[in-house]
């Protein structure tokens, strides 16, 4: 089985203004994630990007539809996902925790994930202590200590400043390949998602549907500037641009 299989998707909310009618979020989305592929999901604002993130994590249920996933997703939201009267080690280690793994297994496991993501000499800090970066890493630390096959990322780097933003995606990718995970990562940004993904998957504006599914030519490791010195990137950056304002252009006619 792939890490996420998605069919017939649809959301629909109660509409606040129109007692009688339905808000439509997500419309007939079908979407499939292999193990170990990194997707982008790309699409403006508002478009439904995060409730199907919130869907695949079960913290949602779809109206109508069917979705299924190859273990227990980890996830990891744009906000700092991390408890503030918890050091950045017992936040990294409260997944495992909650798995009644022993003192010893936690601090040997946390100890490892700190390592990996570059953390070892802040352990024992507090999230106040820390950079907003740092704290990142921090809730990508414990997604992965929660050890599921998918990875959910909402957006986790959208309020970085650029330099953390592409020194964090540097990182994620390294994880990303020592640890064979299926990534599912909502962005709105045309060049995060040509740095991170083996495929871009563009949704529309409300309600939210895939309008193209574009596999990602460049080889790895990626750089932005050798990124864009490739012909082939302006080209698909072209594409995109033409996608998203498609279909918001769609949603505003309609």
């Amino acid at each position: 089985m792939s890490g996420l299989s998605v069919r017939g998707l649809w959301k629909a909310y109660p509409n606040a203004d129109r007692k009688d009618e339905l808000l439509v979020a997500l419309e007939d989305i079908d979407l499939e994630i292999a193990d170990n592929e990194f997707v982008c999901v790309l699409g403006p604002s508002g478009c439904g990007k995060s409730t199907l993130l919130r869907i695949a994590a079960g913290l949602e249920k779809p109206s109508l539809g069917t979705i299924e996933t190859s273990s227990r997703p980890s996830v990891v939201f744009q906000e700092h996902g991390v408890f503030p009267w918890l050091t950045v080690a017992q936040n990294i280690g409260y997944p495992l925790k909650l798995r009644g793994l022993s003192r010893a297994q936690r601090n040997e496991r946390v100890e490892q994930l700190l390592e990996l993501v570059g953390l070892s000499e802040f352990g024992g800090y507090f999230p106040a202590q820390i950079s907003g970066g740092m704290r990142q890493r921090t809730s990508v630390a414990r997604a992965l200590a929660d050890d599921g096959d998918l990875l959910l990322m909402d957006e986790p780097f959208g309020a970085l400043d650029e330099q953390t933003r592409v020194a964090l995606q540097q990182e994620l990718l390294q994880i990303w390949e020592r640890t064979s995970k299926a990534v599912m990562f909502i962005t709105h940004s045309v060049d995060e998602a040509l740095m991170l993904a083996d495929r871009v998957v563009v949704m529309s504006h409300r309600p939210g549907r895939i309008i193209d599914d574009i596999a990602v030519p460049f080889g790895r490791p990626r750089d932005i500037a050798g990124l864009r010195r490739d012909p082939r990137y302006g080209e698909i950056t072209e594409r995109l641009w033409t996608l998203l304002e498609r279909g918001t252009e769609q949603e505003v006619a309609s």
